[in-house]
């Protein structure tokens, strides 16, 4: 598998030569193996894309994320036929169990709101609100039913960006924070396609115009890594060399059951473990100690 992502962020042609992908700009022009290659994200309005490229980039199950002309996500590619089993997969999608699927949404609850503590922590914010978190995290029941991930957020938020924020105000904090979450999104979504699952059939999200439901079902734990980047990162701008630096957080190294792994290795893992528990083949569900930190090579 492979650990680049490569960033088209000018006016280029993009094509297939010798199964490398070779980005030409003018008279010059790049080769990079495809084996090499996790995630192409397209993020100019002047790139020229052959067809074979794509086929290539589709048949190596490369992660492609399409931009528009202010550089935001707005579109991935998925394969038809990411999986050798398709419809074995999927009729094991639809019959996954009711218990199993709300036992499963109240643990990534938990890892949400551990998350939100460790994030907390790293920052060092107040005892008093990561103690009421530690409350929350320890009260939530099966399915979420008293919607502790509500009100761990709101004051998560709060303490994390400061009393004015919330998450449905124009901020430049927030077009980040939305900004690397489709990033995130878009990798757990290529991660259920290439293991012949559908992302709009969720165990929890279940919006009829969501395409999605499944991937924002996965990523909840996952959203922490993304605030911490942003809060670190981010003042009074979101530029695009900023937009190229949040987008590498998929090689920062995090630490997940006695190891440290690249984000995107990670999050490989932790949809097979949920997807492991939803067929009834495991009951461990893999997380990020996001207590220890990230690393960055």
């Amino acid at each position: 598998m492979g650990w680049k992502t490569v960033i088209i962020g000018s006016e280029a042609k993009v094509s297939l030569s010798l199964n490398k992908l070779k980005i030409t700009i003018g008279n010059e022009f790049q080769n990079v193996p495809l084996g090499d290659i996790d995630t192409v994200i397209f993020s100019h309005n002047r790139v020229i894309i052959t067809i074979p490229l794509l086929s290539a980039l589709v048949e190596n199950n490369i992660n492609i994320i399409i931009c528009d002309e202010k550089n935001d996500p707005i579109g991935i590619f998925q394969p038809f036929n990411g999986h050798s089993l398709v419809f074995k997969r999927l009729n094991a999608q639809i019959n996954w169990k009711l218990t199993r699927k709300k036992k499963l949404w109240k643990r990534i609850i938990e890892l949400k709101i551990q998350s939100e503590i460790d994030a907390l922590i790293l920052e060092k914010r107040q005892v008093k609100v990561i103690e009421q978190l530690k409350v929350y995290r320890e009260s939530v029941y099966t399915d979420d039913q008293t919607n502790r991930e509500a009100a761990s957020a709101r004051m998560y938020f709060t303490e994390m960006f400061g009393d004015d924020f919330t998450r449905d105000i124009p901020s430049i904090q927030n077009y980040a924070l939305n900004y690397g979450y489709k990033i995130l999104a878009s990798y757990i979504s290529r991660c259920i396609a290439s293991r012949g699952l559908i992302t709009q059939l969720g165990i929890h999200h279940i919006g009829e115009s969501n395409p999605f439901n499944l991937t924002y079902d996965f990523i909840e734990p996952l959203r922490a890594i993304i605030d911490l980047w942003v809060i670190e990162s981010i003042t009074d701008t979101f530029n695009a060399p900023l937009k190229q630096e949040l987008i590498g957080i998929l090689n920062y190294r995090v630490y997940v059951k006695d190891k440290w792994m690249r984000l995107n290795d990670a999050i490989e893992d932790i949809v097979d473990s949920y997807i492991a528990y939803l067929d009834e083949r495991s009951n461990e569900v893999l997380f990020i100690d996001l207590s220890k930190g990230m690393k960055v090579d």
